[in-house]
């Protein structure tokens, strides 16, 4: 027996290695040493030549005093923002009804779920434009039904950037909720109902702090996507409406300035982070969820 557990936990090691493997390579190959090195390029100094050496913050520093980053980083925020919210309002509910739904229905939904994250970005941003178009079908029902004289703009902005935001985040929201419900004892909230507890009170006492932590992973997926979010505010968005992804990549293909460019996208990742680092410790401290 003492020699058998060893070699189980070796056989254990094993496996483990030849799961994780792969994926760890990729991870370390294509975002870890990409990463590093684009933190080395944005601690170059200005005017360092191909052996440079030494350290440099003075493109962060202009990070602080570009009027242009800084306004692209604050709509960044306000529109990954909103689009967590809105998605998680609609997912939530989604999800809370696909875990009572039949077989039937709940596979439908499912697979329409799986369907759109299959189906290609620039295609769906496609089906936006159409749709949101100044003559698209969106504005002629708003001015068939009375709503408006004249068609609406709609493409080309904040909000449409948010709307295709939302469509595209919805299936990130949603399957993280939906497998944390189905983790829930439907007893539960039996229980709750007999001792008195009406449907609202039900799902706010005890289907949503059960099910924090698929919202946790839900709400990190969606504000992730969104806060790098590229195509789709390049394709629904305008100059005005620039996302910080956009100022980034403006700087690497236009400008051909890669230090700073690199210094945006670092303080990008680092800001994201942090912001997920915070809003981990709240729904700890707050909803005692182990996330």
């Amino acid at each position: 027996m003492a020699g058998a557990l060893p070699r189980q936990r070796s056989g254990t090691g094993l496996a483990a290695v030849c799961l994780l493997g792969p994926a760890a390579v990729l991870l370390i190959a294509f975002y870890a040493i990409p990463f590093l090195r684009m933190i080395a390029e944005s601690l170059a100094p200005a005017n360092a030549g191909a052996g440079w050496t030494g350290m440099s913050l003075e493109h962060f520093e202009r990070l602080t005093s570009s009027g242009r980053v800084q306004r692209a980083l604050a709509r960044t925020l306000r529109i990954s923002g909103w689009v967590t919210l809105i998605t998680l309002a609609i997912s939530f509910p989604l999800a809370l009804y696909l875990v009572r739904a039949g077989r039937t229905i709940r596979t439908a939904f499912l697979i329409a779920l799986f369907v759109s994250l299959a189906s290609s970005l620039i295609v769906r941003n496609y089906g936006w434009l159409v749709t949101l178009a100044d003559a698209g079908p969106l504005n002629r029902l708003l001015i068939a039904l009375g709503f408006f004289d004249a068609p609406l703009r709609m493409v080309y902005s904040e909000g449409a950037t948010i709307v295709a935001l939302v469509h595209y985040a919805i299936p990130f929201m949603t399957l993280p909720i939906f497998a944390a419900l189905l983790r829930i004892a439907p007893t539960l909230s039996d229980s709750a109902a007999s001792l008195g507890a009406t449907p609202w009170r039900v799902i706010c006492d005890v289907i949503w702090p059960l099910a924090m932590p698929g919202v946790f992973g839900g709400v990190v997926l969606t504000f992730a996507l969104s806060m790098s979010a590229f195509v789709t505010p390049l394709m629904l968005g305008s100059p005005a409406t620039a996302m910080i992804s956009q100022v980034a990549a403006e700087q690497f293909l236009v400008q051909l300035a890669f230090p700073f460019g690199s210094a945006i996208v670092v303080a990008l990742v680092l800001i994201t982070f942090l912001i997920m680092f915070v809003f981990t410790l709240i729904v700890r401290k707050v909803f005692r969820a182990q996330v």
